[in-house]
């Protein structure tokens, strides 16, 4: 017999691993953990911003700036959770005693039985709630508060309404930002009031009987009577609002604004105030038809007076008329843009340039002596094959123009800083990346008038370690501090820095300034290894109690950090001075409040310009100056006259410096700044114009000169066809209203007409406007140009600094850059050069075209340079292009040096030298210097008639022919021996 199997009894179910509140707990834990760490990171964070603008000299700075946030941010908090409670608080109170049964109260009785005793908590919260979240984003009006609580006098009146710019500027941003809070918060406590009331019983919808009970209506009238007074006295102040108005030609109160649009808002806020009286007067009234006739009078003046009314007098007085009703309004606009944007004190004087060159002119002339062969769009390729020692050094996209004293003469210099560049280190460890490459060395200047032999750049700063002549001694050559510089870096670390590599070598160094925040301690330790998200600065055995922490190394978020209410220049650059590098940055103060003034188009500035903005007002008040090694940074004030940095300085005291503080040494390498001759020019091409009438009919506008641009000659027919899909497709994304990219400012040191003396100045031209749409573009020819000078006085004061000079050329006969640089495309002679350039594995850049103003002549100059193709790009000055003339007698020559160039121009014999371009000595070991490159023309006193002319055209061209046929049958040789050896291979195995 079978001894049956004993069958297993079931056990009992499975419980869970985790209960579902063991999950949820765990959850809340988490979330908990998370919240605490991303709060200490934040607090983190904090400290170490405080930290760090302590050991700049300015943790007063920080710390007035997060009182402001805080005292901000906790008065409105505050204030809207005493109205939102209180209100509701009321709510409770008025609450009547029994709640009128319905479909209504039976939705409602869950809530009442869940929270009925605890009311006064649940108006708590909700009081909390919102309060939070209107009130706590009030912090980010910082800067508004400040200014309201220290404002400054213009000394100037608006002449609408006769009141001092400085009440726009300081006083009406933070009054109009209260005013609406104050409407806002009211509509919310308005809104949460009445639904209090519902869930009360006070308001019911689904009844017979009594819908608001008479206490709740005289409460929602008060509410209601407050949200209108708000709105009255927020017509009152949007009259000043009128002053920068776009409704007319110009920005400003136009003929509609004053004659339809001001009184239209004082007669809504005579409405406004007639409301608030019937909504208290409802109080003592049954219904409510006090309230809807108020509301329904405000809505329908709103509508007719604010909006169609303004209309009507615009289409039918003020368009049919515009010129005559406008004039007013537009002289007001001309003399407030002018002062606000600095053009009121232009100096404007006439100009007529001779059609020829003379070698009197040219010789010994300072302007032709500075004479810039190297371009700052193309050079930067040159300083970093030639001069970037490593690839851990970089020297950026472009370098700066500036100008110092070589050989006991004022020359124009391109300066490049050799900066660290992080991605490239040669060990990417952490070690790597943060304690031994912590900073970039030296920089590398070259003479703008000079290069070698070679057609490079002939450096009198360079090389690692520096080479340079006593004028350029660097005793601190280490950057720490830069361009576009991320990261940190540890400095004063237990083992040393890498300096530089020499013969295979590394040099250590051992920082000894001043630059950093002290990250000895544990908690210093622990706080910059959240800041970063990164743990290895508080485990490292490499961090002591010696050591320091460099972060914030990027100089224009260095600046912007210690003065967000400054807005910063495309390109800082580096100045060389007291045997170390120094950055100078230019700081602007703006506004967008300056009465009449015309907001000017940005859309020409850089994209990392700080004047990308919307402003109407602006004054390049402060320059930053940066110390690259111990990061020192320090404001000075250049335009002590401009009001808004008058109240910053009352706010921040410690943090300005007056302009005679800075070193006289510093002070010769200012420079005006670009960002803001770039928004002057584009404002001046139509504000030169007094007459009010003159300026409607725009008959005799300028524009900024259309910019020739750097031009490429492409090697193959593949280059040219890529590179001209790819303007085609530029040039459609950029389309605007100009169908021309402007011709950008060039730094040049000049004499200008008229004036004895050198000038450092940054240079812009113009050309008439003539039509508007596709024939806006037409006329190119020059009508002027603008300088402003950039030298201070001997003595250290501003001297002419900043001076505008504006010089009028009249006629039509003097061509502007783009018709010049058409005539150098088409001339034959620098055509047949460019093919003798263009050899393989070569391409030729036609540098930016200059425009010289040379004694009473203006001579255009063009460098060629041709860059070999492939991985190492190092473009030479080849050729030189100079050109003088009118439209129709214009004479063009391409030679191999400046010299040449301008003795063919000015003398046809050939016989004069101009000693425009120094000699650069080659060492006694040095190779024999190549033949330049021969330029196929015909020697100057043999005359070349057409046919010949012709003939040798039609040469060229088969020749380049042949030479494309040749290139084709080697492809095709090439091919067939390919197949040959695969078949080869193929037989073989």
């Amino acid at each position: 017999m079978r001894v049956p199997r004993s069958v297993p009894r079931p056990g009992p179910p499975s419980r869970p691993r985790f209960s579902r509140r063991s999950k949820i707990i765990a959850g809340l834990i988490l979330v908990v953990l998370l919240a605490a760490i991303l709060s200490l990171r934040g607090t983190a964070r904090m400290w170490t911003d405080y930290l760090w603008f302590d050991s700049l000299g300015h943790g007063d700075v920080w710390t007035e700036i997060l009182v402001y946030k805080i005292i901000l941010s906790v008065i409105f908090i505050v204030l809207f959770f005493l109205l939102m409670y209180s209100n509701l608080a009321i709510a409770d109170r008025l609450a009547p005693s029994t709640r009128p049964p319905g479909p209504e109260e039976d939705l409602l009785r869950h809530y009442h039985d869940a929270v009925g005793h605890r009311r006064r908590l649940v108006s708590v919260v909700i009081a909390i709630l919102f309060a939070l979240i209107v009130g706590g984003g009030t912090g980010g009006e910082w800067q508004k508060a400040m200014l309201f609580f220290n404002s400054v006098d213009f000394g100037i009146e608006d002449p609408q309404f006769n009141e001092d710019i400085g009440f726009y500027v300081f006083q009406l941003p933070f009054i109009q930002f209260l005013i609406s809070w104050v409407f806002r918060a009211l509509i919310i406590v308005a809104v949460i009031t009445a639904i209090a009331h519902y869930v009360n019983g006070g308001i019911r919808v689904q009844t017979t009987g009594q819908r608001v009970t008479p206490q709740v209506k005289v409460h929602l009238s008060v509410l209601l009577a407050l949200i209108a007074l708000v709105r009255a006295v927020g017509y009152y102040y949007d009259r000043y609002g009128l002053n920068f108005s776009s409704r007319g030609p110009v920005d400003g109160a136009s003929f509609t604004d004053v004659n339809a649009q001001l009184p239209a808002l004082n007669l809504l806020l005579l409405i406004s105030v007639l409301s608030a009286v019937l909504l208290v007067i409802n109080i003592w009234q049954r219904g409510w038809v006090l309230p809807v006739t108020a509301v329904g009078l405000w809505i329908v003046v709103a509508i007719v007076m604010g909006a169609i009314y303004p209309a009507i007098i615009q289409r039918f007085r003020a368009e049919p008329e515009e010129s005559k009703k406008e004039a007013v309004y537009i002289e007001r606009n001309i003399e407030a843009t002018r002062d606000a944007l600095g053009l009121d004190n232009v100096i404007t004087r006439p100009f007529s340039p001779d059609t020829q060159i003379t070698v009197e002119e040219l010789s010994g002339n300072e302007s032709v002596r500075n004479i810039r062969l190297l371009d700052p769009d193309i050079v930067p390729n040159a300083f970093q094959v030639e001069q970037s020692e490593r690839t851990f050094y970089t020297f950026g996209s472009e370098v700066d123009v500036d100008r110092y004293v070589i050989d006991d003469e004022i020359t124009e210099v391109v300066i490049g800083a050799r900066q660290l560049n992080v991605a490239d280190v040669p060990q990417q460890s952490w070690e790597g990346r943060h304690v031994q490459y912590t900073h970039g060395y030296g920089v590398a200047v070259a003479p703008v008038n000079s290069v070698t032999t070679q057609g490079s750049p002939d450096f009198v700063v360079g090389d690692v370690p520096v080479v340079a002549s006593d004028e350029f001694q660097m005793d601190r050559p280490q950057l720490y501090i830069g361009e576009n510089l991320t990261g940190y870096a540890i400095v004063g670390a237990s083992i040393p820095e890498v300096d530089y590599t020499e013969a295979n070598e590394t040099v250590p160094f051992e920082y000894d300034g001043e630059a950093g925040v002290g990250i000895g301690s544990f908690f210093r330790q622990s706080a910059f290894a959240l800041r970063f998200g990164d743990i290895n600065p508080l485990i490292s055995g490499f961090v002591d109690g010696d050591s320091r922490i460099i972060f914030n190394r990027d100089l224009r978020l260095r600046v912007q950090n210690l003065a967000p209410f400054l807005e910063l220049d495309a390109d800082p650059y580096p100045v060389v001075s007291d045997g170390r590098v120094f950055y100078i940055v230019d700081a602007y103060t703006t506004s967008d409040r300056y009465p009449y003034g015309q907001r000017p188009d940005v859309g020409d500035l850089p994209l990392e310009s700080g004047l990308r903005k919307r402003f109407n007002y602006v004054r390049n008040s402060v320059k930053v100056v940066v110390d690259a090694f111990d990061g020192t940074t320090t404001f000075y004030v250049i335009d002590p006259d401009d009001p808004i940095i008058q109240a910053w300085r009352k706010i921040f005291p410690g943090l300005f410096e007056d302009f005679e503080e800075m070193p006289l040494d510093l002070k010769n390498h200012l420079r005006y700044p670009e960002d803001l001759f770039r928004v002057q020019t584009s404002m001046w091409a139509r504000y030169f114009i007094d007459d009010p009438e003159t300026f409607y009919a725009n008959s005799v506008t300028w524009a900024v000169a259309q910019d020739p641009g750097t031009r490429i000659t492409a090697r193959t027919f593949v280059d040219e066809l890529t590179e001209a899909i790819a303007a085609e497709e530029t040039a459609t994304a950029a389309a605007t209203r100009q169908l021309e990219r402007r011709i950008r400012p060039f730094y040049q040191l000049l004499q200008l007409p008229g004036e004895d003396d050198l000038d450092f100045v940054i240079f812009r031209t113009f050309v008439p406007v003539s039509g508007s749409g596709d024939d806006e573009d037409e006329r190119k020819e020059l009508t002027a140009f603008m300088a402003a000078k950039s030298d201070v006085a001997e003595d250290g004061s501003l001297g002419e600094y900043g001076q505008l000079v504006v010089y009028t050329v009249p006629g039509t006969s003097i061509p502007g850059p783009s018709i010049v640089d058409a005539k150098i495309q088409a001339d034959t002679q620098i055509a047949d050069a460019f093919t003798q350039l263009n050899q393989q594995g070569s391409t030729v850049l036609q540098g930016n075209l200059l425009m010289i103003p040379v004694g009473d002549s203006l001579l255009f100059v063009r460098p060629v340079y041709v860059q070999a193709t492939g991985e190492t790009e190092l473009p030479q000055v080849k050729q030189v292009i100079a050109g003088v003339g009118n439209d129709d007698d214009f004479v063009l020559v391409i030679r191999p040096t400046l010299d040449e160039a301008l003795a063919a121009l000015s003398d046809p014999d050939g016989l004069s030298v101009f000693p425009s371009q120094p000699a650069t000595p080659e060492p006694d070991d040095a190779e024999p210097a190549p033949e330049p490159t021969a330029v196929p023309s015909v020697p100057d006193d043999t005359p070349i008639d057409e046919d010949t002319r012709q003939a040798l055209s039609e040469l060229i061209s088969e020749l380049r022919t042949t030479q494309d046929s040749l290139d084709e049958d080697r492809r095709r040789l090439d091919g067939l021996i390919e197949e040959l050896e695969s078949l080869l291979d193929s037989a073989g195995g």
